[in-house]
């Protein structure tokens, strides 16, 4: 269709148009309609879910059936455990590079890179609470597969 006929066709249609009814009633009453007991309900019980739920996470999360953890000590196994997720989720992203050449011009970046990670993973076994090097294990990690990444590309 070419567009002189689709504006002949625009051109056609009605300037304005009467609707069937008046609309405006029923929205004044949905706007102005208050809420419910019932629906002011709902919030404060999500809420209360929401704090249950926490609680028993963090109740099974702490291995109640050991001596009471120290904050210092949750917080170690919450970084640990973090790393050792990191680096899993790290070696599975770099699997799918295994066997493709690396520029020779990136590799001696790539052992720095390689280097510094086994230097964070000790830091962070003797200081588990190192929220900072769990970081930086992190931005290390993304470092080396955007290197790898790039090598690849070209």
């Amino acid at each position: 269709m070419k567009e002189t006929d689709l504006r002949w066709q625009l051109r056609q249609l009605p300037r304005e148009m009467d609707l069937p009814r008046d609309l405006w009633p029923a929205i004044e009453a949905g706007i102005s309609r208050r809420p419910t007991r019932a629906t002011r309900r709902w919030p404060a019980a999500l809420a209360a879910a929401a704090t249950l739920m926490l609680a028993a996470g963090i109740y099974w999360r702490a291995d109640v059936g050991q001596a009471p953890v120290v904050e210092g000590q949750l917080e170690a196994r919450i970084v640990s455990s973090e790393a050792r997720a990191i680096t899993d989720e790290y070696q599975a992203a770099l699997r799918q590079f295994e066997g493709a050449p690396v520029a020779p011009q990136v590799a001696p970046s790539i052992a720095t890179l390689d280097r510094s990670v086994a230097q964070i993973q000790s830091a962070i076994a003797a200081d588990p609470d190192s929220v900072f090097l769990l970081e930086q294990l992190r931005r290390t990690y993304n470092q080396r597969l955007e290197l790898t990444q790039r090598s690849l590309a070209g």
